[in-house]
């Protein structure tokens, strides 16, 4: 059972659960309870993690449970497991860079300390961690620590849910689209699949190909349609997470946006830093824009994983990489202008290039339409491990 932190969800531990799969853990036995990411008052949550664990205790008809836990969730965690009959269903407790260990459970607390050069939300999903972790819970090292392409479908689900809440995106429709790897278009005017999501956000489940790339629209009536992009599906995950908002969101509302211009949002669940490298550029009839690397200084230093970026209105039609009002000042979120000339329908393409720790031999590339920001948001998910 895992349970994230502040502004977090379910999708902070999708690496390392595709990881315990890849070692033979059973994949239904991986759960997360998901709660307000923005709320701050940790103990209010400790009720719903105790429904969450009795729930899958009744489920497979076992006794305890291990529990994982990071930042905030680990407030959460030890909050529910000063409970003397809460700490007997827990087998045992990891908890990742946040509340120390309980004493009344069999615990460790990996944190920054253990892994140099790793951050708060790194130490969280690295393979590092992962190895540690899963001798602590198993007590043997993993024979894979990679995330590696499986063998059987991959077969994906998650939830569309409201940032940072985690509350269902209740009444939009989810299509899943097949795109073209190098411009991000689709090829072909059907969805591989539609969803109509309801008050828990799910979605699912559908079979993917590994080998290629997807959109995935997210559309609500009288709202402004979100398209998400990601890297490979190289394994099966019932953590997928759609983020997104209503047009009265603190994030939809600090967000400009207008006819001419594309609005993006990239994260990965390891934090960018200045040795990133992330370029973006547009080619497109309304215009062509050169590559930018819009990891600043500013951006490198902020420990995001979220990096909203468009044309600021302090210079518009222009690149100045400044950063961005509001984002600039939000936890594990940073702004930086960038200039992408847009349309309705799209006229070019989006090209986004990271360098994971500038490291030119795996680049993660991803391409989209640039859509125009007065109807559209786009939104990428580079993954938080090298595809080798």
């Amino acid at each position: 059972m895992f349970v994230h932190g502040f502004a977090g969800s379910a999708q902070q531990y999708q690496s390392q659960a595709m990881r315990f799969v890849a070692n033979g853990y059973p994949p239904e036995r991986i759960r997360a309870y998901e709660h307000d990411g923005a709320g701050l008052d940790s103990t209010a949550f400790v009720s719903g993690l105790s429904q969450v664990i009795d729930g899958v205790l009744a489920e497979f008809k076992a006794d305890k449970v291990f529990l994982v836990a990071h930042s905030r969730g680990t407030y959460v965690s030890s909050s529910y497991l000063r409970n003397a009959s809460n700490a007997a269903k827990v087998a045992k407790y990891i908890a990742i860079d946040g509340s120390a260990c309980v004493s009344n459970v069999p615990c460790i607390a990996p944190n920054q300390g253990m892994f140099p050069g790793q951050k708060h939300v790194e130490v969280c999903t690295s393979k590092e961690s992962f190895a540690k972790q899963y001798e602590f819970l198993l007590g043997e090292k993993p024979q894979v620590v990679d995330v590696v392409r499986q063998r059987a479908p991959v077969e994906i689900s998650g939830r569309a849910v409201n940032f940072p809440a985690n509350t269902g995106r209740a009444g939009s429709t989810l299509k899943i689209f097949a795109i073209d790897a190098a411009t991000g278009a689709r090829t072909q005017a059907d969805p591989i699949a539609t969803f109509s999501i309801g008050a828990d956000g799910h979605w699912g489940p559908t079979i993917v190909d590994p080998d290629a790339l997807y959109e995935m629209e997210l559309s609500a009536d009288g709202g402004v349609v979100t398209h998400f992009y990601a890297q490979h599906f190289l394994r099966s995950s019932p953590f997928v997470r759609l983020l997104s908002g209503p047009p009265d969101s603190p994030s939809r509302m600090n967000t400009h946006t207008g006819d001419k211009h594309a609005t993006l949002a990239v994260m990965r669940q390891r934090e960018w830093l200045t040795s990133d490298v992330l370029e973006i550029s547009t080619t497109s009839k309304s215009g062509d824009q050169p590559a930018v690397n819009a990891m600043t200084r500013g951006a490198g230093e902020a420990l995001s994983i979220g990096i909203q970026i468009h044309d600021d209105t302090a210079s518009p039609g222009q690149s100045s990489l400044d950063a961005l009002p509001y984002f600039s000042t939000q936890a594990f979120q940073y702004g930086v202008d960038v200039f992408m000339p847009a349309a309705d329908p799209p006229d070019g393409t989006i090209n986004i290039r990271n360098l994971p720790r500038g490291d030119t031999n795996k680049p993660q590339v991803l391409h989209t339409p640039n859509w125009q920001s007065s109807k559209h948001h786009i939104s990428l998910s580079f993954s938080d491990f090298p595809e080798g």
